[in-house]
């Protein structure tokens, strides 16, 4: 029981920390003969995606479409919006904005400083982070399990085809201690555990989602679950607290799971969230350098139900070009189905061996 408890708080843990942000690049135009694409610092560009961008640098940024080969959309209707003859998402012929960093920094209201901060790092492209989550479960009258995650991951081109990263993951529970390397490339996801190299062919947004800790960002979330900020400037950062509204916040992660095609109730789960309490920490660039989280909550599955105490944190150490890496080699990795059907064929083997 405690084996299926923990597959699945891991999973509706990794869908909160997707309510988190990390830093935004900044970049410029750039045309030819074909047209506008946008450039960020560290040389990509994005991708077959929507970004909102302060081109000018007026403080105010606009949203755009870039198609597959990365030029910008203009006089068209994507997924259902138009955008104007300068590729700016207009709704009955205005344009939609919003402010940057740049514009609120300076603002004393913490919710606005903190929409803004999230929002600049709705479009990061490059980053270095390290994480680290310690859960506590309690389970009836049993005795409480510990458990203990932490890595690192480096990506880099997010927002494009070209998309690579890298990471570590090392947890600990009743008593094991099991570490996993991971990798992106070239339309190939590859992984190790135990000596085991297993491949997977994947799109570069499935294999985001199979990063995990990759979902830190604030994408869409209108961040209305967000109650009871206050912040607190020191130097040349900004840190903010929050409270958040359980009801509201579990909304917030059933969009998120239903993104990756899950939901509670298709994992057979019920879930109250009796306590959430948040931190940021923002540079003077408007980057989130820190995030940290303490949750309590309640855990369903079935009949049995269970208590669960959860801190979370996860540290921003570089971004844009500042953020390199080496693949590794990607020798000795076995395709996945080819395993999967060499497994089977081994257990039918041996179901047989001991039939006879």
């Amino acid at each position: 029981m405690k084996k299926h408890f923990f597959s699945r708080a891991g999973a509706l843990a990794l869908a909160l920390t997707a309510l988190t942000g990390i830093t935004a690049l900044a970049g410029e135009w750039k045309q030819d003969a074909i047209g506008y694409w946008w450039q960020d610092d560290d040389g990509s560009y994005p991708v077959s995606c929507w970004r909102w961008l302060d081109g000018n640098g007026d403080g105010i940024s606009e949203c755009y479409y870039f198609n597959q080969n990365g030029y910008m959309a203009s006089n068209a209707v994507i997924d259902g919006w138009q955008v104007n003859s300068g590729g700016a998402w207009v709704e009955n012929g205005v344009t939609q904005v919003r402010e940057s960093w740049e514009h609120v920094k300076d603002s004393d209201d913490p919710m606005e400083i903190l929409r803004a901060a999230t929002e600049r790092n709705a479009d990061t492209t490059s980053m270095d982070m390290d994480y680290y989550m310690n859960m506590r479960m309690e389970l009836g009258g049993e005795e409480p399990v510990d458990i203990n995650m932490n890595g690192n991951m480096k990506v880099r081109d997010a927002a494009s085809e070209r998309m690579e990263y890298v990471m570590e993951v090392s947890m600990e529970l009743l008593g094991e201690s099991v570490r996993t390397d991971a990798f992106y490339t070239d339309g190939w996801y590859y992984y190790q555990t135990d000596g085991q190299k297993i491949k997977m062919e994947m799109s570069s947004a499935d294999a985001l989602n199979n990063a995990q800790i990759a979902q830190i960002s604030a994408q869409s979330d209108d961040l209305s679950y967000i109650r009871d900020v206050s912040m607190v400037r020191n130097e040349d950062e900004i840190t903010v607290y929050y409270t958040a509204d359980g009801t509201e916040l579990m909304d917030e992660v059933e969009k998120v799971l239903s993104a990756t095609g899950y939901s509670m109730e298709d994992m057979g789960l019920t879930m109250t969230i009796d306590q959430y309490k948040g931190e940021f920490t923002i540079d003077a660039e408007g980057n989130i350098s820190q995030e940290r989280v303490l949750m309590d909550f309640n855990y369903g599955l079935g009949t049995d139900t269970m208590k669960l105490h959860m801190y979370m944190e996860a540290d921003i150490n570089a971004t844009g070009d500042a953020v390199t890496f080496t693949i590794p080699s990607t020798e000795g990795y076995v395709d996945f189905y080819e395993y999967l059907n060499q497994a089977l064929a081994e257990a039918v083997a041996e179901n047989g061996a001991q039939a006879s």
